[in-house]
């Protein structure tokens, strides 16, 4: 099924629906239903208090726009049912008559593990790496006592003195869970006995699932985290995406995880791989980096790593198949052109290897384009000419060691000021050197790089500086 450009619209709620705040709200509504049934169940069995009803069902009525909205930003929609299909059973309205179906609200205590995962990992991608194994382990033994408690107390609560109160169903959910057998009472209907049998089963299942995740971790974890995950490659915003793959990607993904403001966002990297470069990463932080094997020329790839909703691409000459130059280029430059397409607001930058294929990039809008070897013939021709002015240039481009180079907007009140009065008062202020001044010259981009001192700057301009941090300029 071929995904859909999304609208405005849709933009504007899938923003919405994945911002972190909404997220949160989302978490607490969930745990509220969740309160909101047990309190239902141990009121009295089989007779909820009506205002407990009129609060279920305006949470009920949320989750379902909710549900909507996802439904309706989705760009494939088989997906989202093959994504959400639980969360569609646990909100479904149910008859009053039956009220062990109340029991499907718990099952959206899935999703809130999944949202506290996710922005966990918007804080601290370690701290989800070494928690999130741990986080699915809890929920499901939550989920299974609560099923198994709550079920066994509305069915046999009545009738069965051993399941008398919530309380002890509750300690009887437990204790069979982790025994394997049922501890504190046997039920004595077909239906609590249905229950048990959820139960057992349960905590068989999760001893096999805490068994599996110990192994994983003590032999596959390198493997594990490097493969694909495609659930969560529909849910990465303002990510990175690399396409192609040559010996200075790891360098490029180093660079990128030492800056701070671009640590903590997901990089995904597509290319033609045979085998994934998990030797060439060693140091690289591996909980947000993701992998992804397809043709980053195709539309269908480009859509799976999330093109529209990436804030930067970067194109590198493609060397994972046995290609001419030439052939390189043309891929990056029908890459460009693709994504350019599908995502006009988002940052381009290209590696080409020969010069004459710039034409088609700046056509195409992209941003930024180096030519390797020329980058690379230019500084050892300049370290020759000044003997050794590489190490001041090496020390430039990278954000790891000294000083580097940033570019900010120019503040109102320096407007109409000259270059010279602007680099006294980065100088003194920021201690800051102004390197060049970029502005917009009829719809293109121009670099003045040191500019005579009277050069007036003008509103909109960018300032390139020299700094040992990014200089934060008021105004």
């Amino acid at each position: 099924m071929l995904e859909t450009t999304p609208s405005p619209l849709q933009l504007r709620l899938d923003r919405f629906i994945h911002d972190s705040y909404t997220e949160f709200t989302l978490i607490i509504l969930i745990l509220a239903s969740i309160l909101i049934v047990i309190a239902e169940v141990a009121s009295e069995p089989g007779v909820p208090l009506p205002i407990l009803t009129e609060i279920d069902g305006v949470l009920t009525t949320i989750f379902i726009v909710e549900l909507s909205v996802r439904y309706y930003i989705a760009r494939r929609k088989d997906r989202f049912f093959k994504q959400y299909w639980i969360d569609i059973i646990a909100v479904a309205p149910f008859l009053p008559a039956f009220h062990i179906l109340r029991l499907l609200r718990l099952l959206r205590l899935l999703r809130v593990g999944i949202l506290v995962n996710r922005n966990l990992l918007r804080v601290s991608s370690t701290v989800t790496a070494s928690l999130s194994a741990q986080l699915g382990l809890f929920v499901m033994v939550g989920l299974i006592v609560l099923v198994g408690a709550l079920g066994i107390y509305l069915l046999e609560g009545r009738q069965n003195q051993d399941f008398s109160s919530l309380s002890d169903a509750l300690w009887w959910s437990f204790f069979t869970l982790i025994s394997g057998e049922p501890i504190g009472g046997e039920a004595q209907t077909d239906a609590g006995r249905f229950i048990t049998l959820i139960v057992l089963v349960g905590g068989l299942t999760m001893f096999a699932v805490f068994t599996g995740v110990v192994s994983a971790v003590m032999v596959q974890r390198l493997k594990n985290v490097m493969e694909i995950r495609y659930l969560e490659l529909d849910e990465l915003r303002d990510h990175i995406v690399i396409c192609g793959w040559n010996r200075s990607g790891h360098l490029v993904i180093e660079e990128l995880h030492a800056d701070p403001d671009l640590k903590k966002l997901p990089i995904v990297v597509v290319a033609e791989f045979t085998e994934t470069p998990e030797r060439e990463l060693k140091t690289a932080d591996r909980s947000q980096l993701y992998f992804y094997t397809g043709d980053y020329t195709t539309i269908e790839a480009l859509e799976t790593v999330g093109i529209y909703y990436a804030s930067r691409a970067i194109l590198l000459a493609d060397a994972t198949r046995p290609r001419s130059d030439q052939d390189r280029d043309a891929r990056t430059v029908l890459a460009a052109l693709t994504i350019e397409k599908l995502n006009p607001n988002i940052y381009t930058c290209a590696q080409l290897l020969d010069r004459k294929n710039n034409v088609q990039l700046r056509v195409a809008g992209v941003e930024d384009v180096v030519v390797s070897d020329e980058l690379a013939s230019h500084l050892i021709a300049t370290s020759a000419r000044n003997f050794g002015a590489s190490e001041v240039l090496a020390e430039l481009l990278t954000v790891q060691v000294g000083n580097q180079i940033y570019k900010v907007t120019l503040p109102t009140e320096w407007i109409d000021s000259t270059f010279w009065q602007v680099s006294e008062q980065l100088k003194q202020q920021y201690d800051a050197i102004l390197l060049a001044v970029e502005r917009q010259t009829n719809g293109k981009r121009e670099t003045l790089v040191n500019p005579r001192q009277d050069e007036p700057l003008k509103e909109q301009d960018s300032l390139v500086v020299i700094a040992r941090k990014m200089p934060v300029l008021r105004g």
